[in-house]
């Protein structure tokens, strides 16, 4: 398995996984304004895939973002693995070069966020994440 930082041309087939792992339709993807995002994350220096035999498996895409009790925190937004390639490692090779990215960065802690209902909050705490125990709740409006 080699994990490596995303190319551009990664795009269409992180949205399969995407569309794969969360059950979307593939043609739900044209609503999704996926390239300026994984830009974003790119630029940032927290886009990676992993892939076996030239076929990319799962990626991780993130960013740097203040924090009021750590100055910086490096920030997990999407982490997805192809559903026939789960539990064999890719989630935490994805999240171990995600950390080390941040740590190279000068940073001391990964935040993700997650609904505590879906297999994903399980997957994140057996691989040492901590529930912060927290009364806050993101809210958004469309403007």
């Amino acid at each position: 398995m080699l994990v490596r930082e995303l190319a551009m041309d990664d795009v269409s087939s992180i949205g399969n996984i995407y569309a794969e792992a969360f059950e979307h339709q593939p043609e739900t993807l044209k609503f999704y304004r996926i390239e300026p995002y994984v830009q974003f994350c790119k630029d940032a220096g927290y886009a990676f895939v992993a892939e076996e035999t030239g076929k990319i498996d799962g990626f991780i895409l993130g960013y740097e973002r203040p924090d009021i009790f750590n100055g910086r925190i490096a920030f997990i937004e999407l982490l997805a693995v192809r559903p026939d390639a789960q539990k064999q490692g890719y989630a935490r090779k994805l999240i171990e070069r995600f950390a080390e990215a941040a740590r190279a960065n000068g940073i001391k802690e990964l935040t993700v966020a997650t609904a505590c209902y879906k297999d994903a909050y399980l997957i994140y705490r057996h691989l040492g994440f901590m529930d912060c125990q927290s009364d806050m709740r993101t809210l958004f409006k469309r403007i």
